[in-house]
């Protein structure tokens, strides 16, 4: 059975995204993502070229994860 490739981008959309690799399967291509953020913070995604949609993001910038804890510890 043939899994769905997906391609995934570091950057932001439409402005400065690179395409860094395709990977099959969206369980893949996410975790690849997650493994790639965590390498270099920064902007990603996934593209499925079969939708013509993105189906998962991800923003692993310093600057947004420290907005994060601040609200996580305001809570």
């Amino acid at each position: 059975m043939n899994e769905p490739v997906f391609d995934i981008f570091r950057g932001a959309i439409g402005v400065d995204e690179v395409w860094l690799e395709a990977v099959p399967g969206l369980s893949n291509a996410r975790q690849r993502m997650e493994d790639l953020a965590a390498a270099k913070p920064g902007l990603y995604f996934i593209y499925s070229a079969r939708t013509h949609s993105i189906v998962s993001c991800a923003d692993t910038r310093e600057s947004v994860l420290r907005s994060v804890q601040r609200r996580a510890k305001i809570a």
